[in-house]
């Protein structure tokens, strides 16, 4: 059984039918704040995701959707909280279990495509994993910069400068040479 969802919105297969539907799906200040922990992240004010859902062939949702964030990173350079927002469009494929297959979900040319049991998708959840993908791997404060000295000056003159270059295989050369 997979655990619920920080924000789950479930609509039914056969409510889209042959016309589509347009939908949209935003969390509540409980399910941003179970998300921002789930996320890793301080904060998360605002998830938002429009949808344009369309029906295709064997029960598969086509949906193409227009997600919007607001929330709070943690900066890799200050270590310092910070305000941001997100903007992403993409394109997943929600496919009967059935259908599903391991091999077409690691194919880079083809849409996402997430299995989904019974009649009913999951919008929230593929808000969340969409959420999830866009944010930045290393976020940083707009005009943060490196400090230019990581080691304080007094402890760079302190540290012994060697004369000779100590080479991480020679002790691996010595034991070589012992054997034969």
């Amino acid at each position: 059984m997979t655990p619920k969802s920080e924000f789950s919105r479930h609509i039914a297969v056969n409510r889209i039918g042959s016309n589509g539907l347009k939908i949209t799906v935003e969390a509540t200040a409980d399910e941003c704040r179970l998300i921002a922990r789930r996320l890793n992240l301080p904060d998360v004010t605002m998830l938002r995701c429009r949808y344009n859902l369309v029906s295709s062939d064997q029960n598969n949702v086509v949906a193409q959707g227009a997600l919007a964030a607001k929330f709070q990173h943690v900066c890799v350079v200050t270590l310092e909280p910070f305000e941001d927002v997100l903007t992403a469009s993409f394109n997943i494929k929600f496919v009967p279990e059935e259908f599903f297959t391991e091999s077409s979900a690691l194919e880079l040319d083809v849409e996402d495509e997430i299995p989904y049991t019974g009649n009913n998708i999951d919008l929230g959840e593929a808000t969340i994993e969409q959420f999830a993908l866009e944010l930045p791997a290393y976020p940083h404060k707009p005009d943060s910069v490196l400090p230019e000295e990581i080691i304080p000056e007094e402890e760079v003159q302190a540290a012994p400068v060697s004369e000779k270059r100590i080479n991480p295989f020679a002790a691996l050369q010595e034991l070589r040479q012992k054997k034969k």
